[in-house]
């Protein structure tokens, strides 16, 4: 790697860094002063739209476009792009959806492989909290999906509970907010919490939601995240 592509890369990832930094203060400044995040929604789709640019501009450079069918090492260099933007997109796509900057009807099911916190309501369903993605999914007693929706939580941990009318209340650790929704997914109110939630007790148990095998991928950011980098580590290693 030449001194000017070194120089290239610290500059970048300096940049990145200590504009990640800001966004962060300014977030957290917003935050304890009472202000809401809207509208740092974009700002954050900025950034996590550049990092992703940033990584696949290094995993595309140098790369030729001669398609050799009888070369072994194309179909591998191929494989790994497609790993590599695999494990990209489902980085990208929790990020953006724990944000609310993408939000799926509430007939589609985000893939939720393993969960902490699910509870189960007094009518035989399971709420499912998705922190990567920052949604509630309801299953039915078979564990058939029946509808989600996302929560304003910010890419932070919140825990579920039922509350003696039937709501389901969802208590959020980043802006401690206390949300009150029917089975439904409509928002029934919006209240500060009035202590933290880890002085909460709540039930919540881990599960191995049904998910199929080629979408876990896509249940975690840390899954996503590991498939990317290997698919990067990949292309890296056909380069030589």
């Amino acid at each position: 790697m030449s001194l000017v592509l070194i120089g290239f890369v610290r500059n970048a990832a300096a940049y990145f860094f200590v504009a990640l930094a800001v966004f962060i203060i300014v977030a957290e400044i917003r935050q304890q002063s009472g202000h809401g995040m809207a509208g740092l929604r974009y700002l954050y789709s900025f950034f996590s739209v550049g990092f992703a640019g940033f990584w696949s501009f290094f995993a595309f450079r140098g790369k030729s476009w001669a398609f050799n069918i009888s070369d072994p090492s194309t179909w591998l260099t191929l494989l790994m792009f497609f790993v590599f933007f695999v494990g990209l997109a489902g980085v990208l796509a929790s990020d953006l959806s724990a944000f609310g900057l993408i939000r799926l009807p509430s007939s589609c099911e985000w893939p939720a492989g393993y969960v902490r916190g699910v509870i189960t309501t007094p009518g035989g369903k399971h709420v499912v909290p998705l922190w990567p993605s920052g949604r509630v999914q309801i299953y039915d007693s078979q564990w058939h999906f029946v509808r989600g929706w996302n929560v304003d939580a910010w890419g932070g941990v919140f825990e579920v509970q039922c509350s003696s009318d039937g709501m389901i209340e969802v208590l959020t650790a980043r802006g401690d907010r206390l949300y009150r929704f029917t089975e439904e997914g409509q928002l029934i109110s919006s209240l500060p919490l009035e202590r933290p939630i880890s002085l909460w007790i709540t039930s919540g148990r881990p599960v191995i939601v049904r998910t199929p095998l080629a979408l876990w991928v896509f249940s975690s950011p840390i899954l996503s995240g590991a498939v990317a980098i290997i698919g990067f580590v990949g292309l890296e290693a056909l380069r030589q």
